[in-house]
């Protein structure tokens, strides 16, 4: 049998570890400015074109089924050619992807170089994600995933203003956005740490995640609903503001969206540690939904900075109540099952996160602009109600049976894999999962070669 603790873990000062963890984490947040930035130059490129809302709607689904299938798709090709490789090459992908879509304004070659960008950004978090868990010490790792999380947020909302002075579909625009793509892939380089080591187990599918907490599933889909196409039709919405400039407000608006996320995720996910989780994605999703009916139907006689303020209740709302969802989920799974049942929530959530920019767009093209937040608030009120009833239905798990809330993002599956099995590691090396002796018993393949393949 593979012995992980020599194989895959090898001894690494505290020093070096940090340095690992800091290249990484500046990689992953450079992305995230990549990406900030492309939600303004992209929708706004095609509107200046001509566009409908509901092309760019299709054209955004585009872009989520190919995260999806990233998701899934990655780990077998990270495990076949290792992190750095598969970094720099889907990097380099999403740049070469991002400046081919100023060659045409056509719906198809949109929609192919955008499943090719989600594709490759999937891979590139699924690698970088599953990196920084394993390269953080083990006694800090929560902190470390946070402080990414966090600065992973920070660099969405720095993206916008690297563009804010450009023309919408002028080259320059996509070429600042193709270089910070690129720009992602020189931190990774310069670290030195092997594979992650790789824990086992199979993942559940959606149906079956949904016999066994049903308002994970739900709360899950909501989100893929309503936070898809708002995040990435947010400039549509703007441009019907009639501001100044369309841009700058578009980079100020999605500060204000992902700075309510940013502070409020935290306070949220400590207060289910505290009382049934299904209640505080009900308050969540009520203070959303009360902020997106404002945007939606007052948007227009309201002065900026208080369109802003609602733009940050929102984020507060909607951007928080996915990772309390996947505790809820680690509360009810059978022991050591939490992380193969983060599998179907993700799954569940790019199925929401394809659906939700078509049906939004449809709304916008009949309705407006204003109707993006229209629609986020009618499924934002249903997952208000649907907690409410579902609370009176299975008894909430005790407050010494619940998992602690980790900070979660819809990415990957990796970052939270690693960090249930850091649980299991103790002073001296690693604590085999249950079952690994018995795998081998049975004269199955390595569980180390398995994992990367579920």
């Amino acid at each position: 049998m593979t012995d992980t603790s020599d194989t895959h873990r090898p001894r690494h000062s505290a020093t070096e570890s940090y340095r690992n963890v800091a290249a990484i984490v500046a990689a992953l947040s450079i992305l995230q400015m990549a990406a900030g930035a492309l939600s303004v130059v992209g929708p706004l490129s095609l509107i200046s074109s001509g566009a409908s809302s509901f092309k760019i709607g299709l054209i955004v689904a585009g872009y989520a089924t190919g995260f999806l299938l990233g998701a899934n798709f990655a780990p077998r090709e990270i495990a076949r050619i290792g992190h750095i490789r598969a970094i720099a090459g889907f990097a380099a992908i999403t740049a070469i992807a991002v400046a081919a879509l100023y060659l045409s304004t056509a719906t198809a070659w949109w929609l192919v170089m955008q499943f090719i960008m989600g594709l490759c950004v999937a891979s590139f978090l699924a690698a970088g994600e599953s990196w920084v868990a394993d390269a953080a010490p083990p006694e800090r790792r929560g902190a470390i995933l946070a402080f990414y999380l966090v600065a992973a947020k920070i660099g969405f909302i720095i993206g916008p203003f690297l563009v804010a002075g450009i023309e919408p579909g002028v080259a320059a625009g996509f070429l600042v956005v193709a270089a910070l793509y690129t720009a992602s892939l020189v931190p990774a380089t310069a670290t030195n740490r092997a594979q992650p080591a790789p824990p086992t187990s199979e993942s559940f599918g959606p149906l079956k995640v949904f016999r066994i907490a049903p308002s994970a599933i739900i709360a899950a889909m909501a989100a893929g609903l309503v936070n898809g196409p708002v995040m990435q039709l947010y400039a549509v919405f703007v441009g019907g503001l009639g501001t100044e400039s369309v841009v700058q407000t578009a980079a100020l608006f999605n500060a204000f969206l992902v700075g309510g996320s940013v502070l409020a995720q935290w306070p949220a996910g400590l207060l289910s540690d505290r009382m049934d989780r299904r209640i505080v994605i009900a308050g969540l999703a009520l203070t959303a939904g009360i902020g997106a009916l404002g945007l939606g139907l007052l948007s227009g006689v309201l002065p900026l900075i208080l369109v802003l303020a609602i733009a940050a209740v929102w984020g507060a709302g909607a951007q928080s109540y996915y990772g309390i969802a996947v505790a809820h989920a680690a509360d009810r799974a059978p022991d050591g099952q939490a992380t193969n049942m983060m599998s179907g929530i993700l799954i569940v959530y790019g199925l929401g996160t394809m659906i939700g920019p078509v049906l939004a767009g449809v709304v916008m093209a009949l309705l407006g602009p204003s109707a993006l937040f229209l629609y986020a608030s009618v499924i934002l009120f249903a997952l208000f109600g649907i907690m409410l009833y579902r609370r009176g239905g299975k008894a909430p798990v005790v407050s010494d049976d619940k998992a602690d809330f980790e900070p979660t993002s819809a990415t990957s599956v990796a970052v939270y894999d690693l960090t249930e099995f850091a649980s299991d590691e103790d002073g001296d090396g690693i604590t085999e999962p249950s079952g690994l002796d018995e795998a081998d018993d049975d004269g199955r393949a390595d569980p180390d070669e398995n994992y990367w393949e579920r």
